[in-house]
């Protein structure tokens, strides 16, 4: 089944094709907008069939019957008439920095090039030189702009682009004076993978900035050296920009080069029907010439008559409008957590001790906190069995008390084919909670991974489903199942679903969530930790919560625990 993204991936080619072939901007930006919309809405499979996706802004008839094309054959007519007039590598063209539309119509209908490669074959052949207005400094441009386009290729998940950019900051800290140094794009929207890292602040001496950043020894190369604006390509192909203004301009900087792009576009479009134009320059009055400059980020929004929307929000659905009617919700935060109920030890896969991840968890500041070993189904070599269980149960008890906090004995317990669990009721019962997951038969039918999950919800004894799609970066995009009716069994049953820190997982992603957070559901923001040093992991958990925009009555871990002994036994005497 093909995935949001791939939609919104070939809307967008739509839309960048349809410009190369002279159509209305209205025309070709109602593709642009519509594959924002797609990219953050519940999965378009499971919309089609009730005719929800219609109701997704941005989308109507025409762009509807469009997405219906491509869920059906993975292509539609519109696309096809304009891959018989460009070639879909011209895409690739397109791409290079410095190349806009009216360029890359003419490389390819006078000169042939109709892909990177012909691009790269001909500035090395030195077939362009000569041509009108294209001078030896723009073709420098384009090698870089290459270099930059091979590396965003590949998307970076949000963890490891954190690691590496916060390296980045700390190195500019070393510099010339910096002030309020901080990340901005996709970075900052907690987007589950990250295309670049912006980011951005403010110095009285912009140019050493810049040239201290574009110094650093991690460079691959330097793709832009500017007065206020550097960029780098680092080995792995990974990007970081940077720029930098003057302090009393850093709302507008920070605001701006945030996003995301479609946020930006209706933030300016409200703008623009208040007589105001948005941009990092400040605010400006079209009918007074007048310009307002915001020190602070949220200012920008104030200066616009609208509640502050938390970067996270910004997606470009329904943020705008729930902003201008002071709708915005008080997202959950880290510090709201009381503990973390997925972590593992030497007693399956993890790889610190029991008494190591006891004593990490109390050093967070934790009043609960949950070990969760694997069930057997593991394997004998990475599950417990039910001797380790009535053993770990000891160790637990004399090691929490040592540390001072309360120490719940769970296990993260297979789902196995049918619905079933790996332990019988009298296992499951000895354990203070229980985390149901899937690991294994999970190229099962969409219908029966449904009623795998629901009967797993319906079992008094799991009161959490654990990474409930599966899914793992770069090798499993997830299993397929009825979303909706899962999430209802979800809320039905008092079983919470867990948003899974873990690097290589990110999972509920955030516009399932969202989905599920409609039918009432309760969610578990947790690190998986298989080591001490992963438990700072749940805060990519709870970057996805507020994605989604889960407040802190939405989150099982946030609540005290008298709360979460009675959501637990709710549950277990219901059934």
């Amino acid at each position: 089944m093909i995935s949001n993204s791939e939609i919104a991936r070939k809307l967008l080619e739509i839309r960048t094709l349809m410009e190369m072939a002279g159509e209305s901007f209205y025309k070709y930006m109602a593709f642009e907008k519509a594959a924002a919309s797609v990219e953050n809405a519940p999965p378009l499979a499971d919309l089609v069939v009730t005719r929800e996706h219609l109701k997704i802004p941005g989308i109507g008839k025409t762009i509807g019957a469009v997405i219906e094309q491509l869920l059906q054959t993975g292509s539609a007519a519109e696309l096809e008439e304009l891959h018989r007039r460009f070639p879909p590598t011209l895409l690739e063209v397109l791409g290079v920095s410095g190349i806009g539309t009216k360029t890359a119509a003419t490389l390819f209908t006078q000169y042939g090039i109709a892909s990177l490669a012909d691009l790269e074959g001909a500035i090395a052949a030195g077939s362009l030189a000569g041509v009108p207005r294209l001078g030896s400094k723009t073709i420098e441009n384009w090698k870089r702009g290459i270099l930059a386009y091979k590396g965003r290729q590949r998307r970076t998940p949000l963890p490891i682009a954190l690691r590496i950019a916060r390296e980045a900051k700390e190195y500019l800290k070393t510099g010339p004076p910096v002030e309020r140094l901080e990340f901005a794009g996709s970075l900052r929207r907690c987007e589950m993978t990250v295309g670049d890292i912006d980011i951005v602040c403010t110095s009285p001496r912009a140019a050493d900035v810049i040239a201290y950043f574009t110094a650093w020894s991690r460079a691959e190369a330097v793709l832009a050296d500017g007065p206020t604006k550097g960029s780098l390509w680092l080995a792995g192909g990974l990007q970081i920009d940077l720029r930098v203004l003057p302090d009393h301009l850093y709302g507008n900087l920070l605001q701006h080069f945030t996003g995301s792009r479609e946020h930006n576009i209706k933030l300016r479009e409200y703008a623009v029907r208040r007589s105001l134009r948005v941009s990092e320059n400040g605010i400006l009055n079209l009918e007074t010439g007048a310009v307002v400059t915001c020190a602070d980020e949220p200012h920008v929004y104030e200066a616009l008559e609208m509640q502050y929307v938390p970067p996270e929000l910004r997606s470009g659905l329904d943020e705008i409008e729930l902003a201008r009617d002071g709708a915005i919700p008080q997202l959950v935060e880290t510090g709201d957590l009381r503990g973390d109920f997925h972590m593992h030890t030497t007693y399956s896969d993890g790889d610190d001790s029991l008494e190591a991840m006891i004593e990490a968890a109390a050093a967070r500041g934790y009043d609960y906190h949950a070990i969760s070993d694997h069930s057997q189904g593991r394997t004998r070599r990475f599950g417990m069995t039910t001797d380790d269980i009535r053993r770990q149960r000891g160790e637990i008890g004399r090691i929490a008390e040592r540390f001072g906090i309360r120490t719940l004995q769970a296990s993260e317990v297979d789902i196995l084919p049918d619905g079933s669990l790996d332990y019988g009721d009298d296992v499951l019962a000895e354990l203070d909670l229980v985390i149901a997951s899937v690991h294994s038969a999970m190229r099962q039918s969409r219908e029966e991974m449904t009623a795998r999950l629901i009967r797993a919800c319906e079992n008094r004894y799991v009161t959490i489903i654990g990474h409930p799609t599966g899914r793992r970066f770069e090798s499993f995009p997830g299993y397929e199942f009825d979303y909706d009716a899962v999430f209802a069994a979800a809320a039905r049953t008092g079983t919470a679903l867990e948003i899974d820190g873990q690097a290589a997982r990110l999972d509920l992603p955030a516009p399932l969530a969202r989905k599920a957070k409609e039918f009432g559901v309760t969610f578990s923001l947790d690190s998986d930790a298989h080591r001490t040093g992963d438990l700072a992991a749940v805060e990519f958990a709870v970057g996805q919560a507020r994605r989604a925009g889960l407040v802190k009555n939405d989150v099982l871990n946030a609540r005290s625990f008298d709360d979460l002994r009675a959501f637990i036994e709710r549950k277990r005497a219901a059934a």
